[in-house]
């Protein structure tokens, strides 16, 4: 057997019909979009201040992230850093993670990647989230452990 003919036999990597990047500037109306039909709720912010200063300015404090299929933000996620005496050290908080039920599977899955890794570039160890009470995390963490409603997963 040559090296080219296991190369026909191996499988195809699977990639992702979502890509993932961090919300820019511009991409506010969007990510407020997505966040209120996540939320069930029509009602706008009547003022961007605080939101665009945790995203966008020194020092920032919140992280955000766009899933989007093709040209289409199906999509978010929205991050927050805080401390945890218990952990001993920062924890990051994800505040929202949702996509469009099309694209759930693929696009949450994608954000909670990013969310994860960016816990880890900025040395946090746990990430938190809350679900419900009574349903598993959407998220593949068998190491996740549940205090009360909040997801906690050791990171270190």
């Amino acid at each position: 057997m040559t090296a080219t003919s296991l190369l026909f036999r191996m499988p195809a990597p699977a990639v992702s019909p979502v890509s993932v990047r961090p919300v820019r500037p511009e991409d506010s109306h969007t990510l407020l979009r997505l966040a209120r039909a996540s939320n069930h709720d029509d009602a706008a912010w009547t003022d961007l201040l605080e939101f665009n200063e945790a995203l966008f300015e020194a020092p920032v404090r919140a992280w955000a992230w766009l899933a989007f299929a093709g040209d289409a933000a199906v999509g978010h996620a929205v991050a927050t850093v805080g401390f945890s005496l218990r952990a001993r050290g920062y924890c990051l908080q994800l505040d929202s993670l949702h996509a469009s039920e099309e694209w759930a599977d693929a696009a949450e899955s994608a954000l909670y990647d990013e969310v994860r890794a960016m816990a880890r570039r900025l040395g946090c160890v746990q990430l938190h989230w809350y679900g419900p009470h009574d349903d598993a995390a959407r998220f593949d963490t068998p190491d996740a452990r549940r205090d009360g409603q909040r997801h906690v997963l050791c990171l270190l």
